[in-house]
């Protein structure tokens, strides 16, 4: 690892830029930016997020992708038909969770017993920069574990025991696990990944356990409403489909208040929904999150085995090459993990609200409920640190940095760390996607692409001084 002009301008993550120097940004990018915008750049989602109906005072009337402090929540009302309730359901005074802001980030655990992270001294070799991004990614899972084990407590605390502060506790408890994940979401190789090549995954090694825990874009409120109403899950959770499942699902349970539901009327679950009482729904929810919040540690748990010597021994299936075609095929999974950034975050998180992705397979914007999604980026971005330039708090370890210096482009390394400096500094102080304007939207899409543009025309495909190409789904995007 080379820390470049880290070690000149500090680390990005001790910066804070204020709204005025976000704006100021805006007009820049703006004026530089190449791609053309629709003329409606707000929430450009298939379904749009969640805006559901009146439920006749039962439930207040809230707009999706909305923060615990500005939804509604589930009343107490003794003189609706189901005689009241005394079951605490989610937001509004018990969703007591402080805006994602960039000054004010959740406090976090700093160990789960995981210790610190790897960093690797050895001399850079494409095996040993494997070995550094498989115990990074070790060391990444098993964080989220600890906070997965967390949140399981504190979602059945709730279920237990339904009150504001049981609520507050579990939706802090969200929060955290969701900041430890979407690092992870840059560590999608072998077991975790999927097997689609066109997704820029794993085709060779890849087990699907990713969209088990966290299946965004390919999510449903619908299908999570499902499990409520019908109960599918009690007859075994791979009886419920990915998209009504993990984290998703519990930005749903957890964040949105309404007595109503996404599903069509003559669909069992639209059929069943309106015999629901209010405390029906409410207990529906509060034993679905519950049985995710194991589930989840379940599905980490068989990860963490599938890399582990007693179990499936990942491990030297990927360091030394043996379980790929040859070691440029091992490199070019280990690379396309990199792409999340261009695919996931540049063209759906932030181009689809920007203005800039015309059409993607997102029906509801990452964090809809919970508000979630500019930390969820802060995130995406904090991974893809740990593996391009190294695992360590400040970059230290073996990544792509050092093979781009062997490979003599040390200059290619700089413009992609400076670039994600940038990109890091202006998620940490960015407004929830909900809250900026289209200037801030902007500016944000432009800064990512800044970092996004660099790996598609110059570290992938023709004349990639390493090698690599371009998955399937992107090598055409000239965006």
């Amino acid at each position: 690892m080379q820390p470049l002009s880290l070690k000149r301008e500090g680390r990005a993550d001790r910066c804070h830029w204020s709204r005025s120097a976000l704006l100021a940004a805006c007009v820049v990018l703006v004026a530089i930016g190449a791609c053309t915008r629709t003329s409606d750049p707000v929430e450009r989602y298939a379904t749009g997020t969640a805006k559901p109906s009146s439920t006749g005072g039962k439930a207040s009337t809230t707009g999706g992708g909305r923060s615990a402090t500005q939804a509604g929540r589930a009343s107490s009302n003794g003189g609706s038909e189901t005689g009241g309730s005394d079951l605490v359901g989610p937001g509004g005074e018990a969703g007591r969770m402080s805006s994602e802001g960039g000054s004010s980030p959740v406090e976090m655990p700093t160990d789960y017993g995981c210790g610190d992270p790897p960093v690797s001294s050895e001399p850079f070799t494409r095996q040993a920069l494997r070995a550094a991004a498989a115990d990074c990614a070790q060391w990444h899972y098993c964080r989220f574990e600890g906070a997965a084990r967390d949140l399981a407590g504190e979602l059945d605390a709730y279920a237990a025991a339904p009150a504001d502060e049981t609520l507050d506790n579990a939706q802090q408890a969200f929060a955290r696990a969701m900041d430890l994940w979407s690092v992870n979401e840059l560590f999608q190789l072998g077991p975790l990944s999927s097997q689609s090549e066109s997704a820029g995954k794993d085709s060779y090694q890849g087990q699907g356990i990713r969209e088990l825990i966290y299946a965004w874009p390919l999510s449903a409120r619908c299908r999570v409403e499902e499990q409520v109403a019908l109960r599918g899950y009690t007859k075994g959770m791979d009886n419920v489909l990915v998209a009504g499942r993990g984290l998703f699902a519990l930005d749903y349970l957890l964040f949105y208040s309404g007595l109503d539901t996404a599903c069509s009327p003559t669909s069992a679950t639209g059929k069943a929904w309106p015999a629901l009482r209010e405390a029906d729904v409410v207990r529906g929810k509060l034993d679905y999150a519950a049985a995710l919040g194991q589930d989840i540690v379940q599905q980490i748990a068989v990860l963490r085995t599938a890399w582990s010597p007693d179990g499936g021994n990942f491990r030297p299936l990927f360091v030394n090459a043996t379980g790929y075609p040859n070691e440029q095929e091992a490199m070019k999974v280990l690379g396309w993990a990199l792409i999340y950034v261009e695919h996931e975050v540049k063209d759906w998180k932030l181009g689809l609200p920007a203005g800039h992705t015309a059409s993607a397979p997102v029906s509801e914007a990452e964090g809809a409920y919970s508000d979630l999604g500019t930390r969820a980026i802060r995130g995406n971005l904090r991974g893809f640190r740990s593996l391009f330039q190294g695992c360590g708090a400040d970059g230290e370890g073996l990544g792509f940095d050092d093979w781009l210096s062997e490979a003599g482009h040390p200059e290619l390394a700089q413009d992609i760390v400076s670039a994600w400096q940038t990109a890091q500094a202006f998620a940490d102080s960015a407004p929830p996607l909900s809250q900026a304007t289209p200037a801030e939207l902007e500016a944000f899409y432009q800064t990512v692409k800044a970092l996004t543009d660099l790996l598609k025309n110059d570290l992938f495909g023709a004349g990639s001084p390493l090698g690599l190409t371009l998955p399937k789904g992107i090598e055409g995007d000239t965006d």
